[in-house]
């Protein structure tokens, strides 16, 4: 497993014994997930453009393994979050954030916590697993991490005032997209065979990502 203080951070990954460059930045990967979550389109062309967005327009000829290299970077070299080491199921894991609705929060929460702007051209190089571990490490007097709990938290044993309290905050700041976790939806993608074959068609004509997304991004 690769040690963010200790190894260089990748930027290809091996399909089928094939190296294939990927855009590695944070932004890429937003632009993924915010891509994947994006109802207003089918399910075929939000795969498509994801992976056109991390193979830049290379996608490897074998699908499913592309797919599975794109959420192993995703998860920065981690092993799938709803499964232990032996492989068993766990409790589905919720998103408590959306990059479209809270950027504004997690903009000023780097800029708050790490003096980092990440609307400044010379921030447009930072890696994907290093923009994770900062968001990750996010203290809890942040407005996104105070939302987040929100989201998150049962309200269970409070008192009643608390539970009014959390009641209000958690129907103030209710997401406006699915809370299932990008993985749970690359999952069920992965068994719908028929997209698969939808897909890997597609992608074999050179299907290109939407020029919508790429513009808003800068990518």
């Amino acid at each position: 497993m690769i040690n963010l203080l200790l190894h260089e951070l990748p930027e290809s990954v091996e399909v089928g014994g094939i190296d294939y460059p990927i855009n590695w930045g944070y932004r890429a990967i937003i632009l993924i997930e915010i891509c994947m979550f994006d109802d207003t389109r089918s399910e075929e062309q939000r795969v498509l453009d994801a992976l056109n967005i991390f193979y830049q327009k290379n996608i490897p000829p074998d699908f499913s393994e592309a797919l599975s290299k794109l959420m192993w970077f995703y998860r920065c070299g981690k092993q799938k979050a709803n499964e232990d080491r032996k492989g068993s199921s766990k409790k589905q894991v919720r998103r408590c954030y959306c990059f479209s609705q809270d950027a504004p929060y997690i903009y000023a929460a780097f800029q708050t916590q790490y003096g980092l702007d990440l609307n400044a051209t010379k921030n447009l190089e930072l890696h994907w697993w290093k923009f994770h571990a900062m968001f990750e490490a996010f203290g809890e007097e942040l407005k996104i991490s105070k939302i987040m709990y929100y989201r998150s938290v049962s309200v269970a044993g409070f008192s009643k005032e608390q539970k009014r309290f959390l009641n209000e905050m958690k129907k103030l700041y209710a997401p406006k997209e699915s809370d299932a976790s990008l993985d749970d939806k690359v999952r069920l993608t992965k068994r719908n065979a028929e997209m698969k074959d939808y897909v890997r068609r597609r992608a074999m004509d050179s299907y290109g990502v939407s020029e919508g997304y790429m513009s808003k991004m800068r990518i």
